[in-house]
């Protein structure tokens, strides 16, 4: 009795564990980013027309017309989150660690700070001989940043169209949430920010730093280069004004 017992516990467990497999997460909005040459140079005609003195009547009406466009915070087309205030004035993550980069190669770097820069112009990407399934970014967050309720992901190396293709893109992601699989992010394959609604964390009660590590599950491949490229992840929630 006692064996039998024993083996309709292990099939019990072992049912229980295929059963509580991870949630999908899918974008809850998909935000297009243009780093176009022709809003490059508006913006910085923009810029150069706001440091002006004295404008004329012309200038006057180029720089309404861009402003009604583009509106004044805007300072650069690479910057992911746009001048004034956003959810990192409180803080966000003081650190982010990989398991692996590609090595810099003719003057470009692809260190997993590249991920966590602010910037479309720099991507980070894993260094492993094949496609980096497996590989991950690892962010922290201390226990008195903002708490996090939403994930935007760049995915690819947005830097430009060619680089976009010529690279792999991440497909899905597995979320730990401090060391626990939490969920599977699926993404689509678009030169986009990718917006996904995760829940709330942070905040910890028993005051412990926040975890979110991003492991490559799956890609869609590159047409020339087996190298997976992601160029952010940021974040966005609440605790700020």
């Amino acid at each position: 009795m006692r064996t039998l017992l024993i083996i309709l516990s292990s099939l019990h467990l072992s049912y229980a564990y295929c059963q509580s497999t991870p949630k999908n997460f899918f974008p809850k909005e998909i935000r297009p980013v243009d780093l176009s040459s022709k809003k490059e140079a508006a913006i910085n005609r923009q810029s150069e027309l706001l440091k002006k003195d004295k404008l004329t009547k012309i200038e006057q009406i180029e720089l309404d017309s861009l402003l009604e466009k583009y509106g004044e915070v805007v300072e650069s087309i690479w910057n992911v989150i746009e001048g004034g205030c956003s959810w990192y004035c409180e803080g966000g993550n003081y650190s982010v660690k990989t398991s692996s980069s590609l090595q810099p190669e003719k003057g470009n770097i692809y260190k997993a700070e590249n991920a966590n820069d602010l910037s479309y112009k720099t991507a980070w990407v894993e260094g492993k001989d094949d496609e980096g399934i497996g590989e991950y970014l690892e962010y922290y967050l201390k226990n008195s940043s903002p708490r996090v309720t939403n994930i935007i992901i760049s995915n690819g190396y947005m830097k430009s169209e060619t680089a976009w293709k010529n690279n792999n893109r991440v497909k899905k992601l597995t979320l730990f949430v401090n060391g626990k699989i939490y969920g599977i992010l699926n993404l689509e394959d678009s030169r986009t920010d990718q917006v996904f609604d995760i829940g709330t964390f942070g905040r910890n009660k028993n005051g412990t730093d926040l975890i979110l590590k991003f492991e490559i599950l799956e890609i869609y491949k590159g047409d020339k280069f087996n190298d997976t490229a992601i160029t952010e992840i940021y974040f966005d929630g609440l605790d700020v004004h």
